[in-house]
């Protein structure tokens, strides 16, 4: 089973165009966006109404990518894209079982813009708490945020990864943790996949039978882990 795993598309059309394309010549089974998916398009009276327009957009394309997409949505992201396939589905807050994986999503982050999506952390604490979920080792996992000191650089030295949901995923079995949010973080650490795009055509591939993971660019080319 391979996925395509990307984050931080921030409504750059031909990184959705690249990804769709991707998906295609690599026969992926079902593909993750892991949040900050809208952008900000010029010629709307309210940045409410120019992430509809990307909303809408992203729905129409995602929608016909003929696999599963599973998602979260990001701080950058003010309203919910609300996709009406089938096939296009968040996951936040919920469990999706898939073959014989299960993809459980959470998709607030800590205080970064004022966004819609972004709480404490004492709240992001209670959320995960609430979450009445099964944990087991075909589950992967997709959050906006990084969790704490794992692929987490923020501006300058600091970590914009949240304690909470460290805690969280360290207390848990779980096959694979799927995040973005950290743009200069990219790569892999263990069971973590920074996916963030950064906006550019960059993505992952993982094969969940073998758990290896290739890097993908706007060229193609792999880099082999």
């Amino acid at each position: 089973m391979q996925l395509l795993l990307a984050a931080d598309l921030h409504g750059q059309w031909s990184v959705f165009d690249w990804l769709l394309t991707v998906a295609h010549e690599r026969r992926v089974d079902a593909m993750v966006l892991a949040g900050d998916l809208l952008g900000c398009p010029d010629g709307f009276s309210t940045i409410e109404k120019a992430q509809r327009h990307d909303a809408d957009r992203a729905n129409v394309l995602l929608g016909e990518a003929g696999i599963p997409v599973f998602y979260v949505m990001g701080n950058d992201d003010l309203i919910e894209l609300s996709a009406s396939s089938n096939q296009v589905q968040s996951i936040h807050g919920r469990q999706v079982r898939w073959d014989r994986f299960t993809f459980v999503g959470y998709q607030f982050s800590l205080p970064f813009m004022g966004g819609t999506f972004e709480k404490p952390e004492s709240a992001i604490e209670g959320d995960l708490a609430a979450m009445s979920i099964d944990f087991d080792t075909q589950t992967i996992f997709v959050s906006h945020s990084p969790v704490f000191g794992i692929l987490d650089p923020g501006f300058g030295d600091t970590q914009i990864g949240s304690h909470a949901l460290r805690r969280f995923l360290d207390a848990r079995p779980y096959l694979a943790h799927v995040h973005g949010h950290s743009h200069e973080g990219f790569g892999r650490s263990g069971k973590h996949f920074n996916v963030a795009s950064a906006g550019r055509r960059r993505a992952m591939l993982l094969n969940l039978d073998t758990m290896k993971h290739q890097v993908l660019n706007a060229e193609q080319h792999t880099i082999e882990d």
